[in-house]
């Protein structure tokens, strides 16, 4: 698991970014081995140039924003390396990279739009993520660079892979507009992102408390971490809970979504209400109940006095350095960071409001989706490839990547036996896919989790056997407590493009929210601040915004389900 941390914790990625990156690995590959330099090279099948003849290949053009650790070995490069070489013996495909930027500062959509404005081709397909499709997907489309995706899937999608989608059909509401279908979205295993409680058990134990069910519990047990000394080093240096307050309460990392929910609605996202109708978050008045109770927490002490400074990575740095004893996020943690911290932190679920209600951030439906340059006619190529890949996500014994992805990458053989926990294990490998479906999409798999499966000892399958060498007890728990609260999630519901008057006003609006919410939070400003913020909210383009947030919505809902 520490190839995972270094991977990850420079980066200071945005939620959807990290999350996206997180799926990927994840879900392609179990998890990640530990990092050190490799001490020997694959066996002579793994590293050797192209073999046989599919007769004139297809060459299909990508671009490849590049991470710091997509790390190749073995004289491998971007355009030769295990999976590029499976794509051409297998499919007779020859991936080419047409762009190759950093995956930095949005340096992908900023190419994309230089091709815009200047006229250029588009590569064959791109993969734009959910961070910066909202932004790019109209222009795309008002340009004409785009090829409509309804019609294509119907024509040449497999039948497991219709079957997916079948049952997931809110996904494709991320790509619908105009009545449309603009690409084809990976879907999300609809877990990946829900948080749950991270506490520390031997403060727990010291202070011989229970871990909270409720909200009020919570409250007790963040006191005693803040007032009881609960690391017995006689000094007044700890608070309850790690908070990072910089960009949104409800973030990816170190949210406090679980007051939010306990109380009503979750901010910073669109709802469905009662009447089906979608409703902005954070201006519900059930937000105001919370940002009260999280000023009271804070005059407590039980937040950092400088939370609405910190970003998701420097809330985290709370907990491993022994500051804050709790901390919500999402079940993975019990990998990287937590896991690698030394400290004694175990899952626990959310607890509940006064009236039993419970609630939480929830995974979205989709970290991106794949776009096809108008003019592009090499589908049945893409869902052959597609299809090969995903087999490997629903554990697939027939996979080509069953095993793994690349020998001398993220397994070895020996003795006739694969083998996973080895130095220079990495699983990176597998950001060079020309596509991938992202993870198993839910509703498919049948019977218990992998999870849970290789928890409770079982290593039958090469799927399974990886997981159980790649990962901790304590990372394999915390999905599983992930598991146990799925019905509490409250996905993100607006996951089209950015609206007409969201291009105007939400950049103000934003500002606004974080502005009004830490203001209260500190007590700069008392609590009634809030219903000055909601109407001013509304009369600076939110009424606009909602207008045409359902309007996406009513159309993409019924394009969504007609469709099939």
């Amino acid at each position: 698991m520490r190839n995972i941390a270094s991977a990850l914790r420079p980066l200071r990625l945005p939620r959807p970014l990290l999350t996206l990156t997180l799926a990927l690995l994840l879900a392609l590959t179990g998890c990640i081995g530990k990092e050190q330099s490799p001490d020997s090279e694959p066996s002579e099948s793994a590293s050797a140039a192209d073999g046989g003849d599919c007769g004139q290949p297809t060459v299909i053009s990508t671009a490849k924003a590049l991470r710091e650790y997509d790390i190749l070995r073995y004289e491998d490069t971007t355009e030769n390396n295990p999976i590029t070489r499976w794509a051409r013996n297998k499919l007779c495909i020859v991936q080419t990279n047409k762009w190759m930027v950093t995956d930095q500062d949005n340096a992908l959509s900023d190419r994309i739009r230089t091709a815009l404005s200047n006229g250029e081709e588009l590569p064959d397909v791109l993969f734009v993520t959910n961070h910066e499709l909202p932004s790019l997907l109209r222009d795309l489309i008002d340009a004409d660079r785009l090829q409509e995706m309804g019609s294509v899937f119907e024509k040449y999608a497999p039948a497991r892979i219709k079957e997916a989608y079948a049952l997931n059909p809110d996904v494709w509401k991320t790509v619908t507009l105009n009545g449309q279908r603009w690409g084809l979205p990976q879907i999300s295993d609809g877990k990946l992102g829900d948080p749950i409680l991270w506490i520390r058990q031997d403060w727990l134990d010291t202070l011989d408390l229970k871990a909270p069910t409720t909200i009020d519990e919570l409250e007790k047990v963040m006191d005693a971490f803040t007032h009881g000394d609960p690391d017995r080093n006689g000094i007044d240096d700890t608070v309850g809970i790690a908070v990072a307050g910089q960009n949104t309460l409800n973030g990816w990392m170190g949210d406090v979504s679980f007051l939010f929910g306990a109380l009503g609605d979750q901010p910073h996202q669109w709802n469905r209400t009662a009447d089906g109708s979608l409703a902005y978050g954070s201006v519900q008045p059930s937000v105001k109940s919370a940002l009260t109770r999280l000023a009271e927490w804070y005059e407590a002490g039980y937040l950092s006095k400088d939370f609405g400074t910190h970003d998701e990575q420097e809330a985290v740095a709370l907990v491993t350095s022994g500051i804050a004893g709790i901390i919500s996020g999402p079940g993975w943690m019990g990998g990287w960071p937590l896991g690698e911290s030394g400290l004694d932190f175990k899952p626990y679920p959310y607890p509940h409001g006064e009236d039993g209600r419970i609630g939480r951030i929830g995974t979205l439906l989709s970290y991106g989706s794949y776009l096809f340059r108008k003019g592009f006619e090499h589908y049945d190529k893409i869902f052959a490839y597609y299809n090969e890949v995903y087999g490997s996500l629903i554990e697939d014994p027939k996979s080509d990547f069953a095993i793994g992805l690349a020998e001398g990458y993220d397994y070895r053989i020996v003795n006739g036996k694969p083998v996973y926990d080895f130095p220079g294990a990495s699983s990176t490998i597998g950001n060079f896919f020309l596509v991938a479906p992202g993870s198993a999409p839910p509703h498919v798999m049948r019977g218990d989790s992998i999870e849970r499966r290789v928890f409770n000892g079982q290593t039958d399958s090469y799927y399974e056997q990886k997981l159980a060498g790649t990962t901790s007890r304590l990372f394999l728990e915390g999905r599983i407590v992930g598991e146990q609260q799925a019905g509490i999630s409250r996905p993100e519901q607006f996951v089209g493009p950015q609206t007409p008057a969201m291009s105007r006003s939400w950049r103000l609006l934003d500002k606004m929210e974080q502005q009004t919410f830490l203001k209260i939070v500190y007590g700069h400003s008392s609590p009634d601040a809030f219903d000055r913020y909601v109407s001013d909210w509304y009369a600076h383009g939110g009424t606009e915004v909602t207008a045409e947030v359902n309007e996406w919505d009513l159309e993409s809902g019924l394009s969504a389900y007609t469709a099939e």
